[in-house]
C-alpha cells in the first residue's frame, strides 16, 4: 500500500490542499484495488457513489445562495430573481480598486508555445464548449445578468422557449426536422438556396441580438458559407464545426429513440412520442456527462455514475441556479489548441469559427474520430490563442463588474489554506513572476486568474480549485434534474423503450457508435488521449 505523503518533498502538498483535503485526495487516488472492490459490491457501490458525490458537493455552502449579482446584500428579489446569477461570495469592491487594467492583465493568459494536454483530447474540448453553452449564458449586454433556463436541458438542440421547439418540430411520429446530405442526416439548413432565411426559421437567431462579439466572424462569411449553416436550437450554435458535429449527433438520437418510441407506442401521438423522446435524451445526455466527462476530469479511481433519486434528502437537492463563479470558470479557452486537423487539413482554430460545411463533407464518425486522436492544450494561463485573447480580457472585466473576491478568499471559501506568496501557484517560477509583476500581493490575485495559474493535478484535466468547484455546481446542478427524481425516473416518462436505451449508455462512444452506421470504419470516441496515465 502506498505511504501517505509524509517526506520533506511533500510538505508542499498539505500546505496547498490543507489536512482534509489532502486527506481526500490522497485517498481517492490511492488505495486503487479498495475502490475496485467497492464498484463490486452492488449496494456498497451505490452508498460509496452517493457519498462521494455529497462529499464533492459540499465543498462550498449549497443553494439557496445568500446572495445573486442582484444586489450586494440579500433581497427577496437576490433569492428568487434567476435572470440574475447565484454568486458564492460577498462582492468585494476595495480589491476592484487596486487591480491593473484587465488588458495588462490578460497578458498573463498569451500563449508563447502551446503546452499540450497530457490528459484530454481535442473532443474533450469540443464537448466542454457544446456542453456548457446549453445553460451558462451571460448576457452579452449586462454580464451580472444571464439568459439561462439554469437547467441541463438540451437547449443546444430543442431551444430554450416553446416557440423555439415548434420551429425546429416536424409535427409527425415526434420527430425534429432534418434533411439527408451524403447518405447522413443533419439539421435542415438555415438559408436558402437564394441566399436568403427560410421562412420557417425567420424566428429563430443565429446570434444575440445588440452586442454579440463573438458573432462578428458571422458577418465575414461568404454566401456559400452562409448557405451551409444550421437550424439550431441556440444563438451561436454554428460557431464552431465540433458545437455542429454534437447537435447533429444529439438530432440523430432524438430521431432514432422517437422510431423506437412509436413502433413501441402506436397508440401515441406527435405530441407524446416527442416529449418522451425528449425526455430520453436529457437523461442520457446527464449519464454521458457524469459517467463519461466528469469521469475523465477527475483523477479519481472510483468511477461516479448516475442513480435515479440521487441527492434525494440531501440540503443541497435545491432548485437549479447558475453562479457567476461557474459561469467564469468554465471559459476554458487554453483548451483550444492554436492549430487543429479538420477533416485532414491542419488549420488554425481562428480561421474555422462559423465554418460548418465540413460536417457533411466529412461525415460524423470521422471527425469524431478524428478529434479523439488529437490532444487538446491544457488549462492553464500562459496557454490561450491569441484570438482567444481578447475574449480572456472581456471575461476579466465580468468578474471586476461583479466585482468577485480573490482566489484566496475561494480557496478558503473551498476548505483549502491560503495561498502565502506567488510562488505558491505553480512549480514554474515564470508564473510566480507574472503574478508578481500585475498584483500588489497574493491575496489580490483575482478568482480567474487565480483558477489558470495553479498546475493541472497529476492525471486530473484540471486544477485543483478549479476541479473542486465544478464539482461542486456539476454535480448539484446535473443531479437535481427532475427527471432522475423517484416517482418521475421511469417507463411512464421514458416508455420502456426510452428507458432501454438510458440504461445502455453510459460513453458519448455509445451514441457515435449507433448513429453512424455505413461511415466507415468504427470511430474512436473519447476525452482521454490514447497512452495517457488514465488509460493505463
Amino acid at each position: 500500500m502506498p505511504a501517505v505523503p509524509a517526506t520533506a518533498a511533500h510538505w508542499s502538498y498539505w500546505r496547498r490542499n490543507g489536512w482534509r483535503n489532502g486527506a481526500e485526495l490522497w485517498a481517492v487516488t490511492h488505495l486503487e484495488p479498495v475502490w475496485t472492490l467497492l464498484r463490486r459490491l452492488p449496494g456498497v457501490r451505490s452508498a460509496t457513489n452517493r457519498l462521494l458525490i455529497t462529499r464533492f458537493v459540499s465543498k462550498l455552502e449549497t443553494r439557496p445562495n445568500v446572495l445573486s449579482t442582484k444586489t450586494p446584500y440579500t433581497s427577496w428579489e437576490s433569492l428568487t430573481d434567476r435572470t440574475y446569477s447565484a454568486r458564492h461570495l460577498p462582492p468585494d469592491d476595495e480589491l476592484q480598486q487596486r487591480l491593473q487594467p484587465a488588458a495588462s492583465v490578460a497578458e498573463l493568459f498569451r500563449r508563447e508555445q502551446p503546452r499540450v494536454s497530457a490528459k484530454s483530447t481535442l473532443l474533450f474540448s469540443h464537448f466542454a464548449q457544446w456542453f456548457v453553452d446549453g445553460f451558462l449564458r451571460t448576457d452579452p449586454e449586462d454580464p451580472t445578468r444571464n439568459t439561462s433556463t439554469h437547467d441541463i436541458d438540451l437547449s443546444q438542440l430543442y431551444g430554450q422557449t416553446e416557440d423555439v421547439t415548434a420551429l425546429l418540430r416536424t409535427r409527425s411520429g415526434g420527430r425534429l426536422k432534418s434533411q439527408q446530405i451524403n447518405g447522413g442526416e443533419f439539421p435542415p439548413y438555415y438559408f436558402g438556396p437564394d441566399g436568403q432565411v427560410q421562412p420557417e426559421f425567420e424566428d429563430l437567431p443565429l446570434s444575440y441580438p445588440g452586442a454579440d462579439r463573438k458573432a462578428v466572424e458571422l458577418g465575414k462569411l461568404t454566401d456559400a458559407q452562409k448557405r451551409s449553416l444550421f437550424a439550431l436550437g441556440i444563438p451561436r450554435g454554428n460557431i464552431h464545426y465540433g458545437f455542429v458535429m454534437l447537435s447533429t449527433l444529439f438530432l440523430r438520437e432524438h430521431n432514432r429513440l422517437a422510431g423506437l418510441i412509436a413502433e413501441e407506442h402506436p397508440e401515441w401521438d406527435d405530441e407524446h412520442v416527442f416529449q418522451a423522446a425528449r425526455n430520453t435524451l436529457i437523461v442520457i445526455l446527464l449519464k454521458i456527462v457524469i459517467e463519461d466527462y466528469i469521469n475523465h476530469i477527475t483523477p479519481f479511481h472510483f468511477k461516479l455514475f448516475v442513480e435515479p433519486g440521487i441527492g434525494v434528502g440531501e440540503k443541497w437537492y435545491r432548485q437549479n441556479w447558475m453562479s457567476i463563479e461557474f459561469d467564469l470558470l468554465y471559459r476554458w479557452h487554453p483548451l483550444v489548441p492554436t492549430e487543429l486537423v479538420v477533416g485532414g487539413v491542419r488549420r488554425s482554430a481562428g480561421d474555422v469559427l462559423w465554418e460548418t460545411d465540413v460536417v457533411p463533407e466529412q461525415g460524423l464518425a470521422a471527425l469524431f474520430d478524428e478529434a479523439s486522436r488529437q490532444p487538446s492544450t491544457e488549462i492553464a494561463i500562459r496557454n490561450t490563442a491569441e484570438f482567444l485573447r481578447e475574449v480572456e480580457e472581456r471575461t476579466i472585466a465580468i468578474g471586476r463588474t461583479a466585482a468577485l473576491a480573490g482566489f484566496n478568499a475561494y480557496r478558503q471559501a473551498c476548505g483549502y489554506p491560503r495561498l502565502r506568496s506567488f510562488r505558491d501557484f505553480s512549480a514554474d517560477p515564470e508564473v510566480g513572476r507574472a503574478l508578481a509583476a500585475r498584483y500588489r500581493s497574493v491575496d489580490d490575485v483575482e478568482l480567474y486568474v487565480g483558477l489558470f495559474a495553479e498546475d493541472v493535478r497529476r492525471n486530473s484535466a484540471l486544477p485543483p480549485v478549479m476541479g473542486t468547484m465544478v464539482a461542486v455546481d456539476a454535480f448539484s446542478q446535473a443531479l437535481t434534474n427532475p427527471l432522475l427524481a423517484p416517482g418521475v425516473y421511469g417507463a411512464e416518462t421514458f416508455s420502456g423503450a426510452g428507458e432501454r436505451e438510458i440504461e445502455r449508455t453510459s460513453r458519448l462512444q455509445d451514441l457515435v457508435d449507433r448513429n453512424t452506421p455505413g461511415e466507415g470504419t468504427a470511430p474512436l470516441v473519447t476525452f482521454t488521449r490514447t497512452g495517457s496515465a488514465a488509460t493505463r
